[in-house]
C-alpha cells in the first residue's frame, strides 16, 4: 500500500520482486553495451577523449583543486588509446584494412607524452569541460588509480576499464523504468515494456558504453524520477524526501542540466498536494516533506552559487576565462539563417536521441529514418497517455517537464552560438534529454495500455530495427572495407573488431553469445504477452 495517504483514490500499490523477465532486459543492457565498445572505437563518442583526459588529469592531481576555464590543455598522453581522430569523420575510415599493433605493444599513456600538452595546429589544445561540476572526475580517477601500473599499461586497456564502469553506472536504468513504471501502477505487461523501451534506444547504448558523465547524470536522473513517482502516488515521507533531494545534490555536482531538478521536485510535491488537498494533514506533510528534499540539495546548489562568485556565471565556458565573450564581437540575427539554423536544431535533436552520426554528413540514410520511426512511435504513446491513458494527467505532465525544460535549454544555448558566431549546428545534441529518457519512455508506453500485450513485442521490433539501422550505418562509416559490401567484407569487419578491441574475444565472445539469447528469450516473452488472455 502506499506509504502515506493522500492517494487520490487510486488503487493500491502492488509490492512483488523484480520478474525473471526484468533480469533478462537489465542483462542485455550490460551486454549490448559490451559488444558496442567493439562497434565504437575508443574516442568515436562524443567529447571521449576529452572526457578521459580529464579522468586522468584528476588522478594525476593537474586538474585537482578543479581548474579554473580556459586554464586546462588536454594532455598528449590520452591520444595512446584511440586510432581516429576525435572529431568529426570527412568519410568512411574502411578500420578493416589497417594494420594494428598488437595488444601488448601498444602505447602507454607515459610513452604518448603523458602530461605534456596535447598540441592542434601549434597550439595546446584546450578541454573545455572544466566548465562542469567534479564528481563523476573524481569517481573515473578513483577507477584509474586503482589500475596498478597504468602509466605505463597499453592505454587502450585503461581506456576500456573506465568504458565498462560506465556500462555499470547505466546498467540500473532498465530497472529504474520498470520501477517506475509498476510505482505509477501501470498494469502489466507495460512495465517490462518500459524497460525494454530503454535498451531499443541505440544512442543511449552507445553513450552508455563510452566515458561520459551523461552516463552518472542520467543514472541520478533515472533515479530522481522513480522518487518523484513515490511522491506523485502519495509518499510525502521524510526519508523519501531526503533521497530525492540527495540524488538531486549528487546531480547538480554532475552536470549543468540537473539545474532543472529543484523545479521539477517542487512540481512534484505541488501535484502530490494538489491530489491530496481533500485529505486531512495532506498540505502539511508535502510542505514538510519538501523543505526536507531542498535541504538535502543545498550541497550541490552550493558548487552554482562558487561559479556566481567566482566568475559571475552560472555555468561559465570551459576555454574562456573571459565569460564575456559571447557578447564580444559582431552579433547575428534571425535573418542571417534562422530558419537554417531552427531546422538543423530539430533535425538534429530527433535523430541524435536515437542514433548518431559518425561521419556527420546529415544523410537521410536507414538510421535517419529509424530515428524517425521511433519518434513516431514516442509521440503517440504520449499523446494517447495525455488523451486517454492510465496516468492522472498532471501526473504525466510534470514526469514530461524535464524532457520540456530540456529541450528549451538546448536550444537558448544552440542559438546563443548562432547568434555570436553564426553557427549553425552548435550544442545539438539529442543526448542532451536522456536526463529525462525514463519519464519519457514510462509516459510512452503508458499510452498503450489498450493493448498492452502487444507493448513488450512492439518494443522489441522497434529495438530492434532502430539497432539494426545504426550499426549498418556505423559499420559503413567506420569498419567496412573498400569496395563493394559483402559477407566477406562484413566478416573481415567483425574480424578487424576483434583485433583492434583490447580484450578481444575473450571479452566480446560471452557478451554476443548472451546477447543473442537472451534476444531469443525476449522474443518468447513477448510472444507468450500476446497469447495471454486477461489483464
Amino acid at each position: 500500500m502506499p506509504d502515506s495517504a493522500a492517494t487520490g483514490g487510486l488503487p493500491r500499490i502492488r509490492r512483488a520482486g523484480v520478474p525473471a523477465a526484468v533480469w533478462l532486459v537489465v542483462l542485455l543492457q550490460v551486454t549490448v553495451c559490451l559488444l558496442q565498445t567493439a562497434v565504437f572505437p575508443n574516442g568515436r563518442s562524443p567529447d571521449e577523449a576529452k572526457q578521459v583526459d580529464l579522468v586522468v588529469q584528476v588522478a594525476e592531481g593537474t586538474a585537482w583543486p578543479w581548474p579554473s576555464p580556459g586554464t586546462l590543455a588536454t594532455t598528449a598522453g590520452v591520444r595512446a588509446g584511440a586510432v581516429l581522430p576525435p572529431d568529426r569523420l570527412h568519410g568512411a575510415a574502411h578500420l578493416a584494412d589497417r594494420d594494428f599493433r598488437p595488444r601488448g605493444e601498444r602505447p602507454s599513456w607515459a610513452q604518448a607524452g603523458g602530461a605534456a600538452p596535447w598540441l592542434a595546429d601549434g597550439a595546446p589544445l584546450n578541454n573545455q569541460l572544466v566548465q562542469h561540476p567534479p564528481l563523476y572526475y573524481v569517481l573515473g580517477a578513483a577507477v584509474v588509480q586503482a589500475v596498478p601500473g597504468w602509466h605505463d599499461l597499453p592505454f587502450d586497456r585503461v581506456w576500456m576499464v573506465l568504458r565498462w564502469v560506465n556500462i555499470l553506472l547505466a546498467a540500473p536504468l532498465p530497472l529504474l523504468a520498470w520501477a517506475t513504471a509498476r510505482r505509477l501502477r501501470l498494469p502489466d505487461p507495460l512495465p517490462l515494456a518500459a524497460a525494454g523501451a530503454v535498451v531499443a534506444i541505440p544512442e543511449l547504448t552507445h553513450i552508455a558504453s563510452s566515458v561520459n558523465n551523461d552516463n552518472l547524470l542520467v543514472l541520478l536522473g533515472a533515479a530522481a524520477t522513480w522518487l518523484v513517482a513515490r511522491v506523485l502516488t502519495g509518499d510525502h515521507t521524510a526519508r523519501t524526501a531526503l533521497a530525492l533531494g540527495g540524488v538531486t545534490s549528487l546531480a547538480l555536482a554532475t552536470k549543468g542540466f540537473a539545474l532543472l531538478l529543484p523545479a521539477w521536485v517542487a512540481a512534484a510535491y505541488a501535484a502530490a498536494w494538489w491530489h491530496g488537498r481533500r485529505t486531512r494533514g495532506s498540505a502539511h506533510g508535502t510542505l514538510a516533506a519538501s523543505l526536507w528534499a531542498l535541504a538535502a540539495m543545498l550541497p550541490g546548489l552550493s558548487w552554482w552559487a562558487r561559479n556566481l562568485v567566482l566568475f559571475g556565471a552560472l555555468q561559465p565556458h570551459g576555454t574562456h576565462a573571459d565569460q564575456g565573450y559571447l557578447q564580444s564581437g559582431e552579433r547575428y540575427t534571425w535573418a542571417d539563417g534562422g530558419a537554417a539554423w531552427l531546422h538543423r536544431l530539430v533535425d538534429r535533436l530527433i535523430t541524435l536521441f536515437f542514433v548518431q552520426d559518425q561521419a556527420a554528413h546529415l544523410r537521410h540514410d536507414a538510421s535517419w529514418w529509424a530515428s524517425r520511426a521511433g519518434l513516431a512511435a514516442l509521440a503517440v504513446g504520449i499523446g494517447v497517455a495525455l488523451v486517454r491513458g492510465p496516468l492522472r494527467r498532471l501526473d504525466a505532465l510534470v514526469l514530461l517537464a524535464p524532457a520540456a525544460a530540456l529541450t528549451a535549454i538546448v536550444a537558448k544555448g544552440s542559438y546563443e552560438q548562432f547568434v555570436a558566431f553564426r553557427n549553425l549546428g552548435a550544442a545539438q545534441q539529442g543526448r542532451y534529454l536522456y536526463l529525462a529518457v525514463v519519464a519519457i519512455v514510462v509516459v510512452a508506453v503508458a499510452g498503450a495500455v489498450r493493448a498492452r500485450r502487444w507493448a513488450p513485442a512492439i518494443v522489441l521490433v522497434l529495438g530492434l530495427g532502430l539497432h539494426a539501422a545504426f550499426q549498418a550505418d556505423a559499420w559503413a562509416v567506420l569498419w567496412l572495407p573498400e569496395g563493394p559490401g559483402s559477407p566477406a567484407a562484413i566478416g573481415a569487419a567483425a574480424g578487424a573488431m576483434v583485433r583492434l578491441h583490447p580484450f578481444g574475444w575473450a571479452a566480446l565472445g560471452p557478451a554476443a553469445i548472451v546477447t543473442t539469447a537472451g534476444l531469443a528469450v525476449a522474443t518468447a516473452v513477448a510472444v507468450s504477452q500476446i497469447r495471454r488472455r486477461g489483464a
